[in-house]
């Protein structure tokens, strides 16, 4: 039986490779060797994009650096989205919010934005601890779904600044727009 298993995950693996699936990677070490982070009292979203970007090759330093992100005025709110026929919670909708200023190492900005992400969660009253962790679980991946959208952020930066003719604006309720060469 485990030569059949081992053959099923490589066949599983060949496939996946033979459709030219990849994993998203972040190139932002060719432009922005340092970024500095700052981050105003409260906001702990700093933590995770420093991994985030050590991960992509990047130097996260003190001093002076090719770009400066900070983060500032992070929210986080839990609110009733649905109620039972006797009033109770039903569904809860959770939100994280924090805005995000890069600038390049001149002090020049270069895109200031505010991020939201949302996430519904239903609450079962028979299984409480569940409930919980699911909040638990909804509270990461929406930190996670932030940090991936600052990546993204910087990676059009970057694309910009080593003159791949793409042109991006970054509206203030954090909506990506691109145009030009991809």
């Amino acid at each position: 039986m485990i030569p059949t298993v081992r053959a099923a995950v490589f066949l599983g693996m060949l496939a996946t490779a033979g459709c030219g699936f990849q994993l998203r990677t972040w190139d932002l070490a060719t432009t922005f060797q340092t970024v500095h982070l700052e981050a105003e009292r409260g906001v702990n979203l700093h933590r995770d994009l420093g991994e985030a970007l050590r991960s992509a090759g990047v130097r996260v330093v003190s001093g002076d650096a090719d770009v400066v992100v900070a983060l500032s005025d992070q929210r986080s709110d839990r609110r009733s989205a649905s109620v039972t026929s006797d009033a109770r919670t039903a569904e809860y909708e959770l939100s994280l919010q924090v805005t995000v200023a890069v600038s390049d190492a001149e002090g020049t900005l270069l895109t200031e934005s505010v991020l939201r992400s949302e996430r519904v969660a239903r609450l079962d009253r028979n299984s409480l601890v569940g409930s919980s962790e699911e909040g638990t679980l909804l509270v990461e991946e929406m930190r996670s779904d932030l940090v991936g959208r600052m990546l993204r952020t910087l990676d059009v930066l970057s694309r910009q600044a080593a003159g791949d003719g793409a042109a991006t604006t970054t509206t203030n309720s954090g909506t990506e727009e691109t145009s030009g060469a991809d």
